[in-house]
């Protein structure tokens, strides 16, 4: 009998904690995937993943979008996002679908201890106005907001965080591996000691 108990106060509980751990996750990609997960994915006809060290970038496709800070480039990120072809020889970042809202998407990815190429940070970009739809639509997704305050929200998942926040340049979206971004951290050239 207490067996049978043991089992059905398992079964209730899982249920609760499967809602409350739900994975981050945000357009195609996920935190912590392989960059080539993303790159290989059935995207949309004459879109393609590009990312700034990519040595086969398309003409046109050299954006002020994948350019990195040297500290950034030196520690081995790289910046990507999804990009279509518009007919006219230029490659322009290719939007997709947030909550009903076109959201442009950028995806960094750092080399990991075992050298695959991982996002650890996704960033999101929507025109202003949205950003009460949005947290809600986020919200429902991926659980309450462990902070929410005016124009700005924040949700927790064991090593991924998401952050919401708006301003007069649009809403933005950042989701991170806080683990990934410790490494990234750990890679930046530190500056010299003041003497």
């Amino acid at each position: 009998m207490r067996l049978i108990l043991a089992l059905v106060a398992i079964l209730v509980v899982v249920p609760a904690q499967a809602q409350t751990s739900r994975p981050l996750e945000i357009a195609q990609a996920q935190i912590g995937m392989r960059l080539n997960q993303l790159r290989f994915a059935a995207l949309p006809a004459g879109s393609r993943l590009i990312c700034g060290r990519d040595q086969d970038k398309p003409a046109g496709a050299e954006h002020a979008h994948l350019m990195l800070p040297g500290a950034m480039a030196s520690a081995g990120i790289d910046r990507c996002a999804i990009f279509s072809d518009d007919g006219k020889g230029k490659w322009v970042i290719r939007p997709s679908q947030l909550s009903g809202i076109p959201t442009e998407f950028w995806f960094m990815a750092i080399e990991d201890e075992a050298g695959s190429q991982r996002i650890f940070q996704i960033v999101a970009r929507q025109p202003k106005d949205y950003f009460e739809k949005t947290a809600a639509f986020l919200s429902d997704r991926w659980g309450a907001p462990v902070q929410k305050a005016p124009y700005f929200v924040r949700w927790v998942n064991g090593t991924q965080e998401g952050q919401m926040k708006e301003d007069d340049e649009g809403v933005m979206i950042f989701l991170f591996d806080t683990r990934l971004f410790q490494l990234m951290e750990s890679r930046m050239p530190k500056g010299k000691p003041r003497k």
